[in-house]
């Protein structure tokens, strides 16, 4: 684990925080591709990455203080706790906002963001794996099972390292969604596939790792999670058959983009 990377002076540099940085960052780029090739403005990404990271963030720790509410410690500004369900309601409100202001569309703006946001997730999933921050499972005998003697919720028991399955997860969900640029091209279409796939992950990941149960054998986030995958499978049937040309641009517009 390296929770901490250095520090110069009173300023402490976080691993966690190296790699959402990083993932806005690379998810920034990737969008930009996105635009460019859509015959966009390219530097809507920076605007979009910033919205969405300020956004995610705030959504992410607002959920986590609200879920936590009254325990020692946990106020806003704390620096620990972060919670994906808010951080993707924060981050779609950012997406809109600079939607609005940039007079792009939502639903196109929504389609573009799917794929970086997937790929932002994996990185940030680094980030807790190295911070070893309690998103960790529950004990287990498999091979590749660890410890995280020395993260920010450090536990010496052999778990599931979930942060990792995650991240491998989020790769395979990034890539699908890039290869489908150009066969979802409805509004909403694509990033309600988002819905659908990140929400499966959420979902099945959920069985291992060390989760209140709180109903029929089920975690919160699990049912939060069946909730999403509706929505998207909602937004993914009514954009499956629509191709708007209006909507198709460069080398993702062709059929097999």
């Amino acid at each position: 684990m390296l929770p901490e990377l250095g520090s110069i002076g009173p300023f402490t540099f976080y691993s966690f925080g190296l790699m959402a940085a990083l993932a806005i960052v690379i998810a920034g780029i990737f969008l930009a591709v996105d635009l460019r090739q859509r015959g966009l403005d390219a530097g809507m990404a920076v605007e979009v990455a910033i919205a969405a990271g300020i956004g995610g963030f705030l959504g992410a720790r607002i959920y986590y203080v609200v879920e936590h509410w009254g325990e020692p410690g946990e106020g806003l500004f704390t620096g620990a706790g972060l919670v994906w369900y808010g951080g993707v309601a924060g981050g779609v409100i950012g997406v809109i906002l600079v939607s609005l202001w940039r007079r792009v569309p939502i639903g196109l703006m929504a389609n573009m963001t799917a794929a970086p946001l997937a790929l932002g997730y994996a990185i940030g999933r680094i980030g807790c794996q190295l911070a070893g921050d309690g998103d960790y499972g529950d004990l287990t005998t498999l091979p590749w099972g660890m410890a995280y003697p020395e993260g920010t919720v450090p536990t010496t028991d052999i778990v599931h390292p979930t942060p990792v399955y995650e991240t491998l997860a989020s790769l395979v969900i990034f890539w699908i969604l890039w290869r489908m640029r150009g066969r979802l091209t409805a509004p909403w279409a694509l990033f309600g596939l988002y819905l659908v796939l990140a929400g499966a992950e959420r979902f099945l990941v959920e069985f291992v790792r060390a989760t209140p149960i709180v109903a029929g054998g089920l975690t919160a986030a699990q049912f939060i999670s069946l909730g999403i995958i509706a929505i998207g499978a909602i937004l993914v049937w009514r954009g499956w058959n629509r191709r708007d040309p209006a909507w198709v641009g460069g080398p993702a517009g062709s059929p097999a983009g």
